[in-house]
């Protein structure tokens, strides 16, 4: 079993998304704090990511500010103990002593570009992992990017919500969405998919019918902090938009909020980069939108639901496997 500070179910019991592999090059060493722990992030020189609680139980030090990795260990700034990624101390560099101690660990994995961590309030193992998408390292989309960061006031239930609420969509973002309309919802254990159907206001796109307004998505959530979308719409060719949301806790009351997309390439490549530049903006646009009603929203545990609202129900109840 592997350990953890926390003892209750506040926080979801899930992969999240805790650094970008162009982050976390060769032995780097990267801070970090999510569910409200110090962590310490550093990738061996073989490559492998690996979390640690951050202080070492010598005298305190945080690795993260001054540790350094040397093969498959991580050296502590302050007196060069030596831990390894399953938190063993490795060596003491001015003592023939080995403590049999460990510092807490937590599995990790990279997919899509993304390095993940896996919590569980009562340290258990994974029992699935984050699957590969083929369209990240493929030449026919443009490479996987930043949208932008929020580090908003809100938590893991609310902004879930946000995500499957459909009536939202064309209510809150106008300026993106004429219509939306919730189609079908897949649940395959750790797995939600949803699929709708939505008008597009695109006019600077759909002019001279290159794109049609109408167009479908399908969204699919691996845990409650990471889903993957693909957006597409049909004119004279085929617009494809992949959009990864990652929603990792910083404690009870913040959540860090980073957004990726990649623009599938259908013109040649100045006219690729053009559309993907103006799709990133309209990204960030929409959920900078949604960050002022997240931050000063309440979450009812028992809504007033209209079918026009989306699966939120749904949703809601396939997440409470999450928190047991």
């Amino acid at each position: 079993m592997i350990h953890s500070k926390n003892t209750d179910s506040y926080f979801a019991n899930s992969w999240f998304r805790v650094a970008t592999s162009e982050e976390l090059s060769a032995k780097k060493v990267i801070p970090l704090h999510y569910f409200d722990q110090d962590l310490v992030l550093f990738r061996t020189k073989k490559g492998d990511p690996c979390i640690l609680d951050a202080h070492c139980p010598h005298l305190g030090a945080h690795l993260g500010y001054g540790g350094t990795v040397t093969d498959t260990n991580i050296r502590c700034p302050y007196h060069g103990w030596l831990w390894d990624k399953q938190g063993n101390c490795a060596g003491i560099p001015y003592s023939d002593k080995q403590p049999q101690v460990k510092i807490p660990n937590y599995p990790v994995m990279e997919a899509n570009n993304l390095v993940f961590m896996y919590y569980h309030s009562q340290g258990e193992f994974p029992t699935w992992e984050i699957p590969k998408i083929p369209e990240c390292d493929s030449t026919k989309w443009t490479p996987l990017s930043l949208v932008r960061r929020w580090i908003a006031r809100t938590d893991l239930k609310n902004y879930l919500d946000n995500s499957i609420d459909v009536a939202h969509l064309h209510q809150v973002h106008s300026q993106t969405f004429k219509a939306a309309k919730s189609d079908l919802v897949e649940i395959d254990g750790p797995v939600l998919t949803h699929k709708m159907s939505q008008k597009y206001n695109l006019s600077s796109l759909a002019s001279g019918g290159l794109i049609s307004e109408n167009g479908s998505v399908t969204t699919t959530y691996y845990g409650p902090g990471y889903d993957v979308s693909f957006y597409w719409t049909k004119g004279k060719f085929e617009l494809g938009l992949l959009q990864i949301f990652t929603g990792t806790p910083i404690d009870r009351d913040h959540l860090d909020i980073q957004v990726f997309f990649s623009v599938k390439k259908v013109l040649p490549p100045p006219f690729n980069q053009i559309i993907a530049k103006m799709l990133k903006r309209d990204t960030k646009l929409t959920f900078d939108q949604d960050i002022p009603i997240l931050e000063n929203k309440i979450y009812q545990s028992h809504p007033l639901l209209v079918e026009e609202d989306g699966p939120i129900g749904q949703c809601r109840r396939w997440a409470n496997q999450f928190y047991q």
